[in-house]
């Protein structure tokens, strides 16, 4: 028995398309010519270049941070794709590539915010920034940020101005690097209030992460409402009269 021979629509049904999807071709019986159809699945072509993957959509950048949770190499609190999303796109406001963002972008207290290095590195890039000085010693810290055409900007920082706000010798960096901690609070200072433009509201996370969470009382709201049912349609009608006239 010989084989059969295979139609052109039959065959074409089974061609590999790109990314060995199947196509549905179909034969267009009027005309003999075989219609082609776009195959089910695309390849998508992400861009690379010296700075590394080019994102260019809302669906590349997804699959970007899906890759980056399961690398696990990215920060622990970066444990859903989501998360990684809303940090890079609080770096892209800023100016930072998506690899710097994960690695200069936390959450404190359910809110963005930046590494005090990151900061100062959007500020320095900034065409209007001249030069920062700043001087530990003893029990103070003082940074000094000179922006064109602006008068420098002073900002002190102080052990009493850290015993007052309880944070002098409090577990963590305040206890083991006092010296260090009153350097990046007076950086901290300086930065916001000499280029708020550079950090387009992004809080610094060495002076977030010091703030106390405010203990919110929240009401409690019934999970439904259950109105009493008039007797009849007469006082049904009665009562909402009564509602309309106090209105």
């Amino acid at each position: 028995m010989q084989p059969t021979k295979e139609k052109p629509a039959d065959a074409a049904c089974r061609a590999d398309g790109p990314m060995n999807t199947v196509n549905t071709n179909t034969m267009n019986t009027e005309s003999g010519q075989l219609t082609l159809a776009e195959p089910k699945h695309k390849p998508v072509e992400i861009n690379l270049d010296a700075h590394g993957v080019q994102l260019r959509s809302f669906d590349e950048l997804g699959r970007f941070c899906k890759a980056v949770v399961n690398s696990t190499l990215a920060p622990k609190s970066f444990d859903k794709p989501e998360k990684v999303m809303v940090a890079i796109q609080a770096g892209l406001e800023v100016g930072l590539a998506p690899m710097q963002a994960l690695q200069s972008i936390g959450v404190v207290n359910g809110k963005p915010v930046i590494f005090g290095d990151a900061a100062l590195a959007l500020a320095m890039r900034h065409p209007d920034f001249e030069d920062i000085e700043e001087v530990a010693s003893g029990d103070k810290a003082t940074c000094t940020i000179k922006r064109r055409g602006r008068t420098p900007c002073v900002r002190t920082f102080t052990m009493e101005d850290a015993k007052r706000a309880k944070l002098a010798g409090k577990d963590g960096p305040w206890q083991m690097y006092p010296q260090r901690m009153l350097q990046m609070r007076a950086r901290s200072w300086a930065l916001r209030d000499s280029f708020p433009d550079a950090l387009k509201g992004l809080g610094i996370r060495e002076e977030v992460q010091d703030y106390v969470p405010r203990n919110v009382t929240t009401r409690k709201v019934a999970d439904s409402v259950v109105l009493p049912e008039p007797a009849n349609a007469a006082d049904f009608f009665d009562s909402a009269v009564k509602q309309e006239e106090l209105l």
